[in-house]
């Protein structure tokens, strides 16, 4: 019996049969075949690109025991990575990015089976005041908030929790240099610990 756990957990838990897995509305421009042979092309040692449902090419640029990266188009990018729950099972974190002038990330969070999970139960996300220094939130608050209309931010998943971005300062305008070191220079970091992402 313990071993049948094992096993099954380790099925459920394993990145490549949950990306194939992966609900074709999540990921429509490839199909389960398409995801296939990208891992097949990854274990052939060949360059994992397939021609996608919108006549572009798509390709997975990173896979690992825990994580991976798909460029599903020039201006977009799939990162999917594994969370360990204390209760044995994994959360999924899917992170789309869209680069027009800058980076935009989406995050969403699954279960195993592939149903949704809401992130406010898992996450309070970066807020704008969390990318300024002390000095902006002392002395040039009140005029950068009403020049950052776009408020653009990254996320990537990385070993252990995620890292989050502000990416649209130069949106600013002419002003965006004076404001530059108002922003802090390191990203806003989170640490998964089985149940939650809290800020580092």
């Amino acid at each position: 019996m313990i071993l049948a756990l094992a096993m099954s957990f380790a099925y459920a838990a394993d990145i490549r049969t949950l990306f194939i897995n992966m609900p074709d509305t999540i990921m429509p421009a490839l199909t389960k075949s398409e995801r296939m042979d990208f891992l097949d092309y990854i274990d052939s040692g060949m360059k994992a690109r397939v021609r996608n449902k919108l006549g572009g090419e798509s390709e997975m640029t990173e896979l690992s025991d825990n994580s991976l990266t798909v460029s599903t188009s020039r201006s977009g990018k799939l990162q999917m990575a594994l969370f360990q729950r204390k209760d044995g099972t994994v959360l999924i974190c899917l992170i789309k990015t869209v680069t027009a002038r800058f980076d935009d990330s989406l995050i969403r969070f699954y279960n195993e089976d592939w149903t949704p999970v809401e992130s406010e139960s898992l996450i309070e996300l970066p807020k704008f005041d969390d990318y300024l220094t002390k000095q902006a939130l002392k002395h040039g608050y009140l005029e950068l908030e009403i020049k950052s209309i776009l408020r653009l931010q990254s996320a990537v998943a990385v070993d252990g929790g995620l890292e989050f971005r502000y990416t649209s300062l130069d949106y600013i305008g002419e002003d965006a240099d004076r404001f530059r070191s108002y922003f802090k220079a390191d990203p806003v970091r989170y640490v998964w610990n089985g149940k939650r992402f809290k800020r580092k």
